[in-house]
């Protein structure tokens, strides 16, 4: 439908402009053209532009529409991964499967690509694709706070889960997806116990937000034995708030000393 209306604004412009010209011809040129045409009202032309406006405009929604839809599909499947997902596995032949939901969605993703590949222009169709490995790994990070528990083996299957979401949109859009790692790198955290994570960012700094840490150290009491009582673990929680305001402090000053030594 993209296709087809954008040829019909590009028709009916063509037929505008063909008009315009015509009008603009001087006698003499007009002597050549076709005299049977009778003249065009400035009202008619005024109809021409704005219809061929209105195409191109319901074609740019039809692009839009393919945008999004290959985003709904992606909330579609892996919000309820994280909510409706037993990721608090032992080490067995279920957790060395990808999830089911991950399965479906690549192969909705790979059948909108065949689709799309054959009909649409690249710059097309890389618009509907590219940033979706940003969207996935937000949505899966973002997750992070919905499951119940997540085990060893439950972790190891969430980052088989990113790795085959890599592979499928590295054979669509030819480029690394890099924003798959960040996402795998925050599941891999959490084989770290509650104080080893916050020591984990001490030494390495900052690479999430203050809530994606939040959601990765309450995972990590929920989950994990030995943990301490509630006390215990909101003091970690206002100790991972200052790291994360210290390590702040520190990048500030390091920048501001850029500054001044330029």
């Amino acid at each position: 439908m993209h296709e087809s209306l954008e040829w019909l604004a590009s028709r009916t412009k063509s037929a505008f402009s063909n008009l315009s010209t015509s009008q603009m011809l001087s006698p003499a040129q007009d002597s050549h053209t076709n005299t049977d045409l009778p003249p065009v009202s400035e009202q008619i032309m005024q109809t021409l532009s704005e219809l061929a406006k209105s195409f191109q405009d319901m074609a740019d929604r039809c692009l839009l529409v393919l945008h999004l839809e290959v985003r709904v599909h992606c909330f579609h499947y892996l919000i309820p991964l994280a909510k409706e997902g037993n990721y608090a596995i032992v080490a067995n032949v279920e957790s060395m499967d990808y999830d089911p939901l991950v399965v479906k969605l690549n192969k909705d993703i790979s059948a909108i690509e065949e689709a799309m590949s054959a009909s649409l222009q690249q710059h097309k169709f890389q618009y509907i694709f590219e940033g979706l490995g940003h969207l996935i790994s937000c949505i899966l990070i973002n997750g992070a706070q919905y499951f119940r528990r997540i085990s060893e083996s439950g972790i190891k299957k969430m980052c088989r889960n990113i790795f085959v979401l890599q592979q499928n949109l590295t054979n669509i859009t030819m480029s690394r997806e890099a924003d798959l790692d960040f996402a795998r790198q925050y599941y891999e955290m959490l084989y770290n116990t509650a104080d080893e994570l916050l020591n984990l960012v001490v030494d390495q700094g900052v690479k999430y937000t203050e809530l994606e840490y939040i959601h990765a150290l309450t995972l990590l009491h929920r989950s994990q034995t030995g943990v301490g009582e509630l006390t215990t673990q909101n003091t970690r929680l206002q100790r991972l708030k200052e790291i994360i305001c210290e390590q702040a402090a520190i990048k500030q000053a390091t920048k501001d000393k850029k500054i001044t030594t330029v």
